[in-house]
């Protein structure tokens, strides 16, 4: 009897710890919520191409080999245009010139060509006097410079090249694996071309070479290492540096891919990104590496959890665990961030709630409780000021895409297109279209209302600063043409009253145009006619006339007069008229260039009568 009793004693103290932890187990589990699935694996089948692309392509292709070089060159020129939507269409072209073209012959005809090119750098090396290592032209330019049209050989080799072309400006992992599938079909003949290739794509080519690491072919494998040690990405801590998220997302699937055991913990530590983007392709991985990851999943769950999980559990149900633990475990910041929120915006400090609700949306976009955050950035967009303006619209891009209320929905959009039409009236546009629709989404928006008429306020200024300035430009224009229109008619009546052959200052000058030349016979009244001869009266006028402009002769002025009017009485009448012409002003010269016959002026004198006459 005793010694049943310590038997049953020493069997219930054994179960005792595993009745209780079951005990303790079933409600926390019946509490917990199921694990998620693991996150679809991406598959690397391509739809066949369309039509339309095929097309495209072929046309392209057309033009690279046509016999002009002008519609070559601009074809080469569109290479560049290329885009992922041709990924198919270049595909089924590649395959289909690997299958029909001669090889042999296109190394051949490469072989020549690249020589030609060669030689020709170094000639133009030599004659520029420099010396050193001579750089292989592009494989393309080199093909289009040295042309050869009506060669089936040289066709097919510029196609090739220039589809690889293709695939290095479109650049994603998808193009690089075809880029690199070119040497696979080709062989050596291109594979320098190739490598050149994605030395220009540099990280952009990592994921794919991390992929033909594990190509069936051991000789793509070894030089795909090879690629890889010369970009520095040979090793997963190396590899997972891209700065591009693209990149980087490309390069964790593909580890998962080439089932890297080196590259399953980087893999995992990935799984618990801020970045959706990032956490997705990491999870992706790691359900891709399967079996391969197992150890290092438990291992990190011991070291996340702080204890080890159950020896039954696959590495699938380990994963989910993990997963599982990483949400809560994000989830958590990111409740902590929005309380912090919440409570600023209670506090009416709303720069700082906008700040935490931002890091909330930036760490889980899909947040479960995001609707009620909408209210505080519409809070926020309300009472920004106008160096603010671009914040607010930002804030208010947020709230109408997580509000799910309709009212609410109504007034963000209000606000936007109210903040928009104060940002163009602030720059000097009055646009009342945008406030109007304000107005008719919300009418309860005074701010839209006060904003139309200020509008209009505006606009009835610019108006009328226009037409203040318009009446004076007119002003301005007409007293231009009043002063023009003076000016000019004072000019002609100076000119009509001004003395023609005279300077201004009384001097003698050149005759006006339209007059003769000649001395004119004057009057003096009071003066008898005598019987002097007609010289000597003309002479008494003109030098009449030169002491009335120029004043009494000066004594030595006049001891020379007197000399000259001897030599003219000694040559006749004729001879002083002329000496008097000539000398009339010595400073300003003669008063006329022409000589005026002794004939004519004594005619002028009697009355147009000859002397001879009577």
């Amino acid at each position: 009897m005793r010694r049943g009793l310590r038997l049953a004693l020493l069997l219930t103290m054994w179960l005792w710890p595993w009745t209780v932890a079951a005990a303790d187990s079933a409600p926390a589990s019946s509490a917990r919520p199921p694990l998620s699935a693991l996150p679809e694996i991406p598959r690397l089948s391509r739809p066949a191409p369309k039509e339309a692309e095929r097309t495209r392509l072929e046309h392209l292709l057309v033009r690279l080999v046509s016999e002009s070089e002008a519609e070559r060159a601009l074809a080469q020129r569109e290479i560049a245009e290329a885009d992922a939507s041709l990924i198919s269409a270049i595909d089924q072209r590649m395959n289909a010139l690997a299958d029909a073209a001669d090889r042999g012959a296109m190394k051949k005809a490469l072989r020549g060509i690249r020589r030609k090119a060669r030689q020709e750098v170094r000639e133009q090396m030599r004659a520029a006097g420099k010396r050193g290592k001579v750089e292989t032209p592009d494989y393309l330019e080199m093909l289009l410079a040295h042309a050869q049209p009506t060669s089936k050989t040289w066709r097919d080799l510029v196609s090739t090249v220039a589809l690889s072309r293709m695939l290095m400006h479109i650049g994603t992992v998808d193009a690089v694996r075809e880029l690199i599938d070119v040497y696979v079909r080709f062989g050596e003949f291109l594979r320098v071309d190739t490598q050149l290739q994605l030395d220009q794509l540099g990280e952009r080519a990592v994921a794919a070479l991390i992929e033909a690491r594990r190509h069936p072919a051991e000789k793509i494998g070894r030089w795909a290492e090879r690629q890889l040690d010369q970009l520095g990405m040979a090793i997963p801590n190396e590899a997972v540096r891209a700065k591009d998220p693209d990149v980087l997302a490309d390069v964790l699937r593909a580890y998962g891919r080439a089932k890297d055991p080196d590259a399953a913990r980087v893999v995992i530590s990935f799984a618990n990104s801020d970045r959706a983007q990032i956490r997705l392709a990491a999870r992706q991985a790691v359900a891709m590496l399967a079996e391969v990851a197992n150890w290092q999943l438990r291992d990190t769950y011991e070291n996340i959890v702080g204890k080890k999980p159950p020896r039954d559990w696959s590495w699938r149900r380990t994963a989910q665990e993990l997963f599982s633990e990483f949400d809560r475990l994000r989830l958590a910041q990111v409740y902590q961030l929005f309380d912090t929120g919440k409570q600023a915006q209670s506090n009416g400090d709303l720069a700082s709630m906008l700040q935490a609700y931002n890091q909330v949306l930036a760490r889980s976009p899909r947040f479960e409780h995001r609707q009620q955050m909408a209210s505080g950035y519409l809070a926020f967009a309300r009472q920004a000021s106008p160096e603010q303006r671009e914040e607010a619209l930002d804030a208010l891009i947020r709230a109408a895409r997580i509000s799910t209320d309709e009212p609410e929905k109504k007034q963000i959009e209000s606000l936007r297109l109210t903040l928009e039409g104060e940002t163009l009236l602030a720059q000097g546009v009055a646009d009342q279209v945008l406030f109007q629709r304000a107005r008719e989404i919300d009418p309860s928006n005074e701010r839209a209302r006060d904003a139309i008429s200020l509008a209009e306020h505006e606009q009835m200024a610019k108006q009328t600063r226009f037409n203040r300035f318009a009446a004076a430009g007119v002003i301005g224009v007409v007293a231009i043409l009043a002063i023009l229109a003076i000016a000019l008619r004072r000019g002609r009546r100076e000119a009509a009253t001004s003395p023609t052959g005279k300077a201004a200052d009384g001097g003698g000058g050149e005759p006006a145009p339209g007059e003769s030349g000649e001395l004119e016979a004057v009057d003096i009244p009071g003066r008898e006619a005598s019987d002097e001869p007609p010289g000597e009266a003309t002479t008494d006028t003109t030098a009449s006339g030169a002491e009335s402009a120029n004043g009494p002769p000066e004594p030595e002025a006049a001891g020379e007069a007197t000399e000259t009017e001897a030599r003219a009485e000694a040559d006749g009448p004729s001879s002083l008229t002329a000496d008097r012409t000539a000398s009339a002003d010595p400073d300003t010269g003669p008063l006329h260039t022409d000589e005026v016959p002794s004939d004519q002026a004594s005619a002028d004198d009697d009355g147009g009568e000859s002397p001879q006459g009577g």
